[in-house]
C-alpha cells in the first residue's frame, strides 16, 4: 500500500498537471470541479467568461447533472445556460478514481454565437456515439506510416485498459494465438493482393487474464497509391467468443444426437413445400439403404422405397398432413435397394405459418425391424417356455414378503391341483403340505428373510385336493428393495416321478434285490454308525461273517431259481435269530454279515452263532424237495486288534475260513493266524513301493464295443504287475494296498501317461477307436492338483483331452468337497468325461450323477453274468439301463461272456458292452493287431 507521503505526492502531481493543462490556449472555457461541485481550477477563458454570480447559477443548474453522473459515471451530460445577452453550451463529464468512485468533474463551456465552429455537428456526434458505444472495436491502419489506430473497445473487450498498447501493427499481432497467425496472415495478404474483396478471419487473442478469446476480424482497404499498394485499411474487431462456445456446444450436441439416432436407429427428415427442398439425416440414409453422398429422392419419387400397401397409407397420410396439418404415426414396411425389408415407425408433423399454412414438414423414421424380430422371438420363446413348463411340470411363483401374498403361474396352479386364478397366501397353502415339509418350507422362508440368503431349495411333499401325494422341488430367490427383503421369486417343479425313481434306485443301490437285506455298502454305513456308538458308550460289539456250506450243490442240482429261494429263506431265518437292534446284511453270493450290538461277553456272540447254525441247518422245502445247507461263521470282536469295520471284516473273514478248515458248519473266533495276512500285506506294500522304479508294471487293454454298430467306442487301460521274481500279482490284491499306502498317486500318473501315449500311437497308426479309459482311485481325486496333472499328461503325450474317460467308483463321489467340485469343473471344461465303474454295487446318489460330468454307467459284471440265470438280475440290469438313459447317460455292461447275455443287453437297449466274449485284456501291440482286424 502507498504511504501518506506517496499519496500526497501523487495528489500534488495531479494538481500540477491539471494546472499545466489549463495553461494551454483554448477557445473553450474549462473548469475542474471537486466531488461537491466546488471549482478547483480553470483556464484563462473560464476566468474571463464566468464571474462569481454566473458560477453560483451554474453550480445550481449543474447540481442535477452531477447527481446523475454520480450514479452513471460513464455518461456525458449536456446543458445550455441562457441569460440576457449570453448563451453557453455546457458539457459535463465525471472523473473516476482507481476505486471507480467519482472524484470530481470537468466542464467545458463555449458561446455558440462567438464560436459556432466549436459546436459538434449532429453527424459527428452520431459517429462519436456509435464509436464509443459500439460492441465492436474499430481499427484504422495507415500502411504508409505503419500506425494503427484502435478504438478503446478493441482493448476493453479483452479486459485491457484503453491505452494498454501502442499504435504499432506488431503489438496486436503479439496477442494472436501462434496457431492462428498463419491463417490471419494468409487472409490479410489475399485481400491486399486483390484476391479477395474484403478481409475477414476469426482467431484467438490473449485477454488480460491470460486466456484465449475468439474475435472476428473484418476490414477493407479504402485507399491505394499509384502503384496499387494499399495506403489505408479500416476494419472492426467483434467479440465472438460466446458464439464460438455455443457453436462448440451445438457441434457436440449434434454429434450426440447423431450417435443417439444411430444407436436408436432413428432418422429424421424435413421438407419445404415452397422450394421442394428435402433433407435427410445420415441415419435415415442408412435405414433406407441409400448412399448419403447423393441427394434424397423427392417425395413424389419415393414409391420404390415402400411396399405398395405401405406407400399407399403413407401417401394418404402425407396429403392430409400437407393440406390439413394432421400429424400421422404409421408402421410401414420399407424396401431397401437390396430387396431387404425393414419395418419402420413413421411420424410426420407440419410447421404452420401465421396463416395456418404448412411452411415445412418434419418427421422421423424409426427402424424397429430388430425390435419386431425380438418381439416375435420373445413370443415364440414364451410360448416355447410355456410348453416346456407344461411338459416338465415346472411352475413359477412370486411371494411378497411383507404381505405374504402369493402369485402362481397357471402351470403352478395345475401342478397343485388348484383352479388357476384363485387368490393365495403363503400361510394358507401350508396345511396342504406334509407336516415335515410344511415345517421345512417355513424354516427356509424365515432363514432367507432373516439372513437375506440369495437362494434356497427344498424338496417337499404336497397333498393335492384329490388326495394325491406329490413331491415338489421349490427353489426361491430373494429380491431386495432399498436394502430390505421385498419378494421371493422362483420355480416349482413336480419331481414325483424322479422321487419315486430315486426311491427305487435307493432300494436297488442299498438293498439286496434278492433277500431285501442291506447290501454290503448300506451294511458298512450302518455298521460304522454302530461302531461309533459302541466306542462312545464303551459297549462291546461283535461281527459275524457267514458263508453257506454246500450252497453250490443246491444251485447245481436244483437250479439257480431254487438257490435264490434258499437264500431268501436263509435271510428270513437270520432276522429271526437276532434282535431288532442288530444288523443283518448280505455281502454277496452266499455270504452274510451279522452285527451284534452290546455284546456283554464273547460267549453271547457264540450263543447267537450256534442259534444261527441251528436255524440254517433246518431243511428248506424247494419245489417239493428238501434242501439242507449249513454255514461256517467267523466271529470278530471290536477291540484293539479290530478297532474299525475294515479290520473287523478282515478278522471275521479270517475266522470264517478257519471255521471251514475246522470242518464247516461251525464257528470260530478270530485268532493269531490273522498275523500272517498282515505280514503278507506289509511285504506287498514294500514291494509295491519299488515296483514303479523297477519298471515292473505294464498295461493291458480291453475294448468296449458299441451295440449299435459294433465300433470300438472305448478302450479300457488295465494295470498289471509282474514282480522281479516273475510272479503276476492280482490287481484286486495290490491296488487296495496301493491306495492305503499312497502309492496309487505316482502309479496312477504313470498309468495315465502310458495310456495316453499308447492311444496316440494307435491313432497315428490309423487304428479306429473312440476314447481311452483310465481307472482312477478315490485317493487320486482328493489331490487338489490331480486335474492339472491329467491335463498336463494329455498335453505332454499329445492326446486330446476330450478323448479321455476316467473310470471311478460310486464311493469316490461320496466324499463331496470343494476340491472334488473344482477338479470335475476342470474336467468338464476340457471335455474329460467320467464313467461310474461297477455301478449298482455301491452307494448311488442321483444328485452326484447330475452335478458331475458323468457320461457313462458301467453295470457291474456280477449283475451281467447272472442276467440269463436270475430274473431279478435281468430286471436289475434293465432298471440300470433305464435309469442311465433317463439321466442322459450311456450304459456299458461289463463281463459279457456269452452271446445269450449279449442279446439280452441289446434287447434292454444297453449302449456298449465289454468282456471276454469280444477279447481278453491284451498288451498294446496285440490290441493294435486286434483293432486292425476290426477295420
Amino acid at each position: 500500500m502507498p504511504d501518506a507521503s506517496a499519496i500526497a505526492e501523487t495528489t500534488a502531481l495531479d494538481t500540477t498537471l491539471v494546472a499545466s493543462l489549463l495553461l494551454h490556449p483554448s477557445r473553450r472555457a474549462l473548469l475542474v470541479l471537486d466531488a461537491t461541485g466546488r471549482v478547483l481550477a480553470s483556464n484563462e477563458r473560464a476566468r474571463t467568461l464566468i464571474d462569481p454570480e454566473m458560477e453560483a447559477k451554474l453550480r445550481e443548474a449543474l447540481a442535477s447533472a452531477m447527481a446523475q453522473l454520480a450514479d452513471h459515471p460513464g455518461r456525458e451530460v449536456q446543458y445550455r445556460h441562457e441569460q440576457p445577452g449570453l448563451t453557453l453550451d455546457c458539457l459535463l463529464r465525471a472523473v473516476a478514481g482507481p476505486d471507480g468512485g467519482v472524484r470530481g468533474y470537468t466542464v467545458s463551456l463555449h458561446n455558440p454565437e462567438e464560436a459556432p465552429d466549436l459546436a459538434e455537428s449532429p453527424d459527428r456526434a452520431r459517429w462519436r456515439f456509435a464509436l464509443e458505444n459500439a460492441q465492436d472495436g474499430l481499427w484504422d491502419w495507415d500502411a504508409e506510416r505503419g500506425e494503427v489506430y484502435r478504438s478503446g473497445r478493441c482493448f476493453t473487450m479483452l479486459g485491457y485498459a484503453r491505452d494498454a498498447f501502442d499504435g504499432s501493427f506488431d503489438s496486436w499481432q503479439a496477442l494472436i494465438h501462434p496457431d492462428d497467425r498463419p491463417r490471419v496472415k494468409v487472409a490479410l495478404h489475399a485481400h491486399l493482393a486483390g484476391e479477395r474483396e474484403s478481409y475477414i478471419v476469426d482467431y484467438r487473442v490473449r485477454d488480460a487474464n491470460g486466456k484465449w478469446r475468439w474475435i472476428l476480424d473484418r476490414g477493407r482497404a479504402i485507399s491505394w497509391d499509384h502503384a496499387g499498394r494499399p495506403r489505408r485499411v479500416v476494419g472492426t474487431h467483434t467479440d465472438i467468443h460466446d458464439y464460438k462456445q455455443i457453436e462448440a456446444q451445438l457441434r457436440e450436441r449434434e454429434l450426440i444426437l447423431n450417435q443417439a439416432q444411430h444407436v436408436a436407429h432413428l432418422g429424421n427428415w424435413s421438407w419445404s413445400p415452397e422450394n421442394d427442398n428435402l433433407w435427410w439425416s445420415d441415419e435415415l440414409y442408412w435405414i433406407v439403404g441409400l448412399p448419403s453422398s447423393k441427394p434424397p429422392p423427392k417425395f413424389r419419387n419415393q414409391r420404390h422405397l415402400f411396399t405398395p400397401e405401405s406407400y399407399a397409407r403413407l401417401h394418404a397420410a402425407s396429403v392430409a398432413l400437407l393440406k390439413q396439418g394432421k400429424p400421422y404415426a404409421l408402421e410401414l414396411v420399407m424396401l431397401r435397394p437390396s430387396g431387404e425389408q425393414r419395418v419402420v415407425q413413421a411420424r410426420g408433423e407440419a410447421i404452420l405459418d401465421q396463416d395456418g399454412r404448412a411452411q415445412s414438414l418434419v418427421g422421423v423414421i424409426h427402424d424397429i425391424t430388430e425390435q419386431r424380430k425380438a418381439e416375435e422371438t420373445s413370443r415364440w420363446r414364451n410360448d416355447l417356455l410355456d410348453r416346456i413348463a407344461a411338459m416338465g411340470r415346472i411352475g413359477g411363483f412370486e411371494l411378497l414378503v411383507e404381505t405374504g401374498e402369493l402369485h402362481w403361474t397357471d402351470e403352478n396352479y395345475r401342478i397343485h391341483g388348484i383352479e388357476p386364478g384363485k387368490p393365495l397366501r403363503f400361510e394358507d397353502t401350508l396345511p396342504n403340505y406334509c407336516p415335515e415339509s410344511a415345517q421345512k418350507l417355513q424354516l427356509a422362508f424365515r432363514r432367507m428373510v432373516a439372513e437375506q440368503l440369495d437362494e434356497q431349495t427344498a424338496d417337499v411333499c404336497y397333498v393335492t385336493p384329490d388326495d394325491r401325494r406329490i413331491w415338489l422341488r421349490i427353489t426361491g430367490r430373494l429380491e431386495l428393495r432399498d436394502g430390505k427383503p421385498y419378494r421371493v421369486t422362483g420355480l416349482t417343479q413336480d419331481i414325483t416321478e424322479e422321487h419315486e425313481a430315486g426311491e427305487r434306485i435307493e432300494q436297488l443301490a442299498h438293498y439286496d434285490t434278492l433277500t431285501g437285506l442291506p447290501n454290503r455298502f448300506l451294511f458298512r454305513e450302518r455298521a460304522n454308525e454302530a461302531i461309533e456308538v459302541a466306542r462312545r458308550g464303551g459297549k462291546p460289539l461283535a461281527l459275524l461273517f457267514l458263508d453257506l456250506d454246500r450252497f453250490k450243490n443246491v444251485n447245481d442240482t436244483q437250479g439257480h431259481e431254487a438257490g435264490d429261494l434258499l437264500l431268501q429263506e436263509i435271510a428270513g431265518r437270520l432276522r429271526q435269530c437276532v434282535r431288532s437292534s442288530d444288523l443283518v446284511g448280505r455281502l454277496g453270493g452266499d455270504e452274510f454279515l451279522v452285527l451284534l450290538r452290546e455284546v456283554a461277553r464273547p460267549e453271547d456272540a457264540a450263543l447267537v452263532a450256534r442259534k444261527i447254525i441251528a436255524a440254517v441247518g433246518e431243511p428248506v422245502a424247494l419245489g417239493g424237495l428238501d434242501a439242507q445247507v449249513g454255514c461256517s461263521i467267523g466271529i470278530a470282536l471290536l477291540g484293539d486288534n479290530a478297532p474299525d469295520l475294515e479290520s473287523l471284516l478282515r478278522a471275521a473273514d479270517t475266522a470264517m475260513y478257519a471255521a471251514k478248515d475246522a470242518g464247516r458248519n461251525t464257528f470260530q473266533f478270530y485268532n493269531a493266524s490273522f498275523y500272517e495276512r498282515v505280514q503278507r500285506r506289509v511285504t506287498l506294500e514294500q514291494e509295491l513301493r519299488q515296483a514303479l522304479a523297477r519298471d515292473e508294471f505294464h498295461l493291458a487293454f480291453q475294448p468296449t464295443l458299441s451295440l449299435r454298430d459294433g465300433s470300438v467306442a472305448c478302450i479300457e487301460s488295465l494295470l498289471r504287475w509282474r514282480t522281479a521274481s516273475g510272479e503276476l500279482r492280482s490287481p484286486a490284491e495290490f491296488i487296495p494296498v496301493a491306495e492305503e499306502c499312497g502309492e496309487i498317486i505316482p502309479i496312477g500318473r504313470w498309468v495315465l501317461a502310458q495310456a495316453c501315449r499308447q492311444a496316440r500311437l494307435w491313432h497315428e497308426a490309423g487304428l479306429q477307436f473312440g476314447r481311452i479309459a483310465v481307472n482312477v482311485s478315490a485317493l487320486q481325486l482328493r489331490d487338489p492338483e490331480f486335474a492339472t496333472h491329467v491335463l498336463q499328461a494329455c498335453a505332454r503325450e499329445r492326446w486330446p483331452s476330450d478323448r479321455l474317460v476316467l473310470e471311478i467308483t460310486e464311493s469316490a463321489l461320496m466324499r463331496d468337497s470343494e476340491v472334488l467340485r473344482n477338479t470335475f469343473d476342470m474336467f468338464k471344461a476340457n471335455g474329460i468325461t467320467l464313467a461310474i465303474d461297477d455301478f449298482g454295487t455301491g452307494f448311488s446318489n442321483l444328485g452326484y450323477l447330475h452335478r458331475f460330468p458323468v457320461r457313462t454307467l458301467k453295470i457291474d459284471r456280477s449283475f451281467v453274468s447272472q442276467m440269463d440265470q436270475a430274473s431279478n438280475m435281468l430286471e436289475l440290469t434293465h432298471a440300470v439301463v433305464s435309469l442311465g438313459h433317463a439321466l442322459g447317460l450311456g450304459v456299458v455292461a461289463e463281463g459279457v461272456e456269452t452271446e445269450n447275455v449279449l442279446q439280452l443287453l441289446r434287447q434292454q437297449g444297453c449302449d456298449e458292452a465289454q468282456g471276454y466274449l469280444f477279447t481278453r485284456p491284451l498288451p498294446g501291440d496285440e490290441m493294435a493287431t486286434w483293432l486292425a482286424a476290426q477295420a
